[in-house]
């Protein structure tokens, strides 16, 4: 609407992204906690500590009272029983959250492939907002607190979550961008999200600290509001359809179906399998399976390391692990604005060539963090792991690449969902792998993620042979197919000829002293 006189204009989505991801780090950081102390004030509502013993309430009257949520660490009896209950209301948060976010995600990339990008960058805010207002009457409301969160988690799966304005706004860059500069402005929209993850975090916990529970979550509604705004007032559709009379237009893909269409789902999972011209198929598949099994690692590896550093020999705080994350977000981001850039824009390297640096510098990383004992050790192995943020937007950008402009919503829709499907399954089968080794060893864990690093970086050097192959193919099929008859060389005229004669091409060299002979052809080579 009023994108021309924005101030940034031409980075309003990276902007977008990062007010959001910031407001939903935020969120989560601070929901979590919220849960834990939910499931003690419900299972502790008639009782009362004294002299660290569980008491009937009355004796309120008579002792004075400790509020046994605050003191679970002095209280393991109490801390057993919280920590376990607490556990399956995570998961049932977790999955709440996540489920409807991967279905909505599913069916929103065709429709926004017609309808435009503005309304899926728009909805996962609204229902963020409108779960604060949920989670904030859940504070007022303590008898139904925990069914009051696990309704505010179900509007956020709901309304997409952060699945669905992923595949908004990385559909909205590859539209507005061409083939040579996709790369890095993919890389700094992912720079958004790990700043938006480090801003978020540490604005979650210093606010916690400073002030109370209710503040903290207005702040998460402010974030989500100036994301709404900044995506009605400034940003200009990138997407508009075609009247029947313009050329291009196309019936069968001009219809307007429903949101909810099953049309949709199925047009998005073609666009996945469908047979494309050079082995474009294969691509599609290969960057597919890449971010999906990269994601797994991802979200593995961070739930390993919550548990890794709090046991002998590193004993960390549960503080250290929050500080961890800030550095590994911030260097992530560092390297996709500074990093990414250099290899993408100056050097000109091939998109599988830069997958493949940061997937060599991930398997460095996991293979020296089941070894670490220190914790400066634990520090060395995200700063070398740092460039694995680049893995996921050249990925991206492979992705894209690869497909038809009308084709971009419904391929990022289901890596989207995707992505967000394998942060449950990451979490699922390598914290089973390290509780079912821990008594081996702990770095089994670290070790699984970086053998199926290894077959990601085996299967890219295989597609970027492929890839290789292919293009040598062309140019020497377009080369035999006449593509050298059809070229303007200069034609040669012979001195005792006239005008009139034939005339003949060559390939040889003209020395200097033919200049004269040379006459060069009506069009020139340049045009």
């Amino acid at each position: 609407m009023l994108g021309k006189y924005c101030i940034l204009g031409a980075c309003l989505a990276e902007i977008v992204f990062f007010l959001y991801k910031t407001g939903e780090a935020m969120l989560d950081a601070i929901i979590r906690p919220f849960v834990i102390s939910a499931v003690c004030k419900d299972l502790t509502r008639d009782m009362v500590i004294v002299s660290h013993a569980w008491t009937p309430r009355q004796v309120l009257f008579m002792n004075g009272t400790l509020d046994p949520c605050e003191y679970l660490q002095e209280l393991p009896g109490l801390e057993g029983p919280v920590q376990t209950r607490a556990a399956t209301f995570l998961m049932f948060y977790r999955i709440l959250v996540n489920i409807p976010a991967v279905v909505l995600g599913l069916f929103c990339g065709a429709w926004s492939d017609r309808t435009g990008r503005k309304l899926p960058m728009m909805i996962p805010s609204i229902g963020s907002t409108l779960a604060v207002l949920l989670y904030m009457l859940g504070i007022v409301l303590e008898e139904h607190t925990l069914m009051i969160i696990m309704f505010g988690a179900l509007i956020q799966g709901i309304l997409g979550k952060s699945s669905v304005i992923t595949m908004a706004v990385n559909s909205y860059i590859s539209d507005t961008t061409f083939h040579e500069d996709r790369t890095r402005k993919l890389g700094k929209l992912l720079a958004m999200n790990f700043f938006g993850l480090f801003v978020g975090s540490l604005l979650a916990g210093g606010l916690q600290d400073i002030s109370s529970l209710q503040v903290s979550l207005v702040v998460v509604s402010i974030f989500h509001a100036a994301s709404l705004l900044t995506v009605v007032l400034c940003m200009d559709e990138s997407i508009h359809d075609k009247l029947p009379s313009e050329e291009g237009f196309d019936p069968k893909y001009n219809t307007q179906p429903g949101l909810f269409s099953l049309q949709g789902v199925k047009e998005s999972v073609r666009s996945l399998v469908k047979p494309r011209e050079d082995g474009k198929r294969t691509i599609v598949l290969v960057a597919f399976v890449g971010m999906f099994l990269n994601q797994i690692c991802k979200v593995g590896e961070q739930d390993v390391t919550v548990l890794f550093v709090q046991k002998p020999p590193l004993s960390w705080e549960p503080s250290g692990y929050g500080y961890l994350s800030s550095v590994d977000y911030a260097g992530m981001g560092l390297c996709l604005l500074l990093l990414l850039p250099v290899l993408s824009t100056f050097l000109h390297i091939n998109d599988m060539v830069i997958v493949l640096i940061g997937l060599t510098c991930k398997l460095v990383r996991t293979v020296w963090a089941g070894f670490c004992t220190q914790t400066w050790m634990v520090y060395v192995s995200v700063v070398i792991g740092s460039a694995a943020g680049i893995i996921t937007s050249g990925l991206r950008s492979i992705l894209s690449k690869a497909v038809n402009e009308d084709e971009t919503g419904k391929v990022f829709a289901l890596a989207s969902s995707a992505e967000t499907a394998a942060k449950l399954i990451g979490s699922v089968v390598f914290v089973n792998i390290y509780a079912a080794t821990l008594d081996i060893w702990p770095g089994v864990a670290y070790i699984s993620a970086a053998m199926v690093t290894l077959v990601l970086i085996i299967l890219m050097v295989w597609l970027y042979k492929d890839q290789q192959l292919v293009s040598k193919y062309r140019f020497s099929s377009s080369w035999n197919n006449g593509a050298v008859a059809t070229t303007n060389f200069p034609t040669i005229r012979e001195p005792e000829q006239e005008e009139t004669d034939r005339e003949f091409e060559s390939l040889l060299p003209l020395s200097a002293s033919s200049a004269s002979l040379i006459a060069l052809p009506a069009t020139s080579p340049c045009e």
